[in-house]
């Protein structure tokens, strides 16, 4: 489908429209400089510009807390799962936002031939509007091959200028294109700008890794011993603020919450990190990664090792958000590259 140039007001009667049947998570200004994703009651909420969330959108299809089941012992024995989630809509996804939902995609629902239902139901019933985006000091999406990603979008936005070059990706896409009225072509000057838009962006990128994501697994697994480990583990903290903020990482933590009668419950799901003392703790006081080098070289070898191997592809989408976010100024890919280096 040919592009079409929307305005500013254009692009919020597209939001306002999706408003009307489905709950709207957009990014919004949070102080000065920081921006968040949030649930947003009117369209002017939303922002068009922006470096990084600090949560990315993962949190609508994998929330950090969620009820798998609740059940009940009185008046009579039930269990009850979570009801059908309600329709929503991401706006504003950046294409690494969109390569990592597209690894969450493959991790909650084919991986090993298991599919998680909660969160097939959510993405199912997700409505995604991607925003093209120009990277800052800490992304390095090209190094992981995810600068340019569209996979996963039903509509994607441009910003051209003060108006936007709109892609319809899918039916849905049309759908939403059609919302914002009459269709018109961009201008030659808009169009020339987004067709150069992708090598605009790969020179505006500082931080690249100095090898290819196919090359890690080896590369990592000849360094395991690494002082880069112990000298990385020395500064860190353990407060798993990294994989907080990661959009591509899944692990979760699983307990039963009864209330004090006894008479109901339920089982909840949340997010855990392998960078927490208790991660890798099991029956018999054993820890497997008690210490902390241990935990931070896991970090590393999960994501561009381990399932690098299995999905296909470093599990990591150069988002920037664990370096910027970082309690400890630890940069992910200064690792890897003094990584990479050693094995020179």
């Amino acid at each position: 489908m040919a592009p079409s140039a929307l305005s500013a007001a254009d692009v919020r009667s597209v939001l306002a429209r999706a408003m009307e049947s489905t709950a709207v998570l957009a990014p919004v200004r949070r102080g000065r400089s920081s921006f968040a994703f949030q649930w947003i009651a009117d369209p002017a909420e939303a922002v068009f510009s922006y470096p990084r969330t600090i949560l990315p959108p993962k949190q609508a299809l994998l929330p950090p807390r969620e009820d798998l089941f609740v059940f009940q012992r009185a008046p009579e024995p039930a269990v009850r799962p979570p009801a059908a989630p309600d329709p929503i809509t991401l706006f504003g996804v950046h294409p690494c936002d969109l390569a990592a939902i597209g690894q969450l995609d493959w991790a909650m629902q084919e991986r090993h031939g298991i599919c998680d239902p909660n969160y097939a139901a959510r993405r199912a019933h997700t409505t995604i509007i991607g925003l093209e985006c120009l990277p800052d000091e800490y992304c390095f999406c090209p190094s992981v091959g995810t600068a340019h990603t569209r996979a996963g979008a039903d509509l994607f936005l441009t910003p051209v200028g003060e108006e936007f070059v709109a892609e319809a990706l899918t039916e849905k896409g049309e759908a939403l294109l059609a919302s914002a009225g009459e269709k018109r072509a961009p201008s030659a000057e808009a169009r020339d700008t987004w067709e150069h838009w992708a090598e605009d962006k790969e020179s505006r990128v500082s931080r690249r890794l100095k090898a290819q994501p196919k090359e890690l697994p080896d590369l990592l697994e000849a360094e395991y011993e690494s002082e880069v480990w112990e000298a990385t583990a020395a500064r860190c903290y353990s407060c798993g603020t990294c994989t907080s903020v990661c959009p591509t990482c899944f692990c979760f933590d699983v307990e039963d919450v009864v209330e004090v009668g006894l008479a109901s419950g339920a089982r909840r799901r949340q997010y855990d990190s392998c960078q927490f003392l208790e991660f890798a703790s099991v029956a018999g006081g054993h820890n497997f990664r008690g210490e902390r080098p241990d935990r931070v070289r896991h970090r590393w070898f999960r994501k561009f090792v381990h399932l690098n191997r299995e999905y296909g592809d470093a599990f990591c989408v150069g988002c920037g958000r664990c370096t910027k976010f970082c309690t400890a100024d630890i940069g992910l890919v200064e690792v890897l590259n003094s990584i990479v280096e050693a094995s020179e």
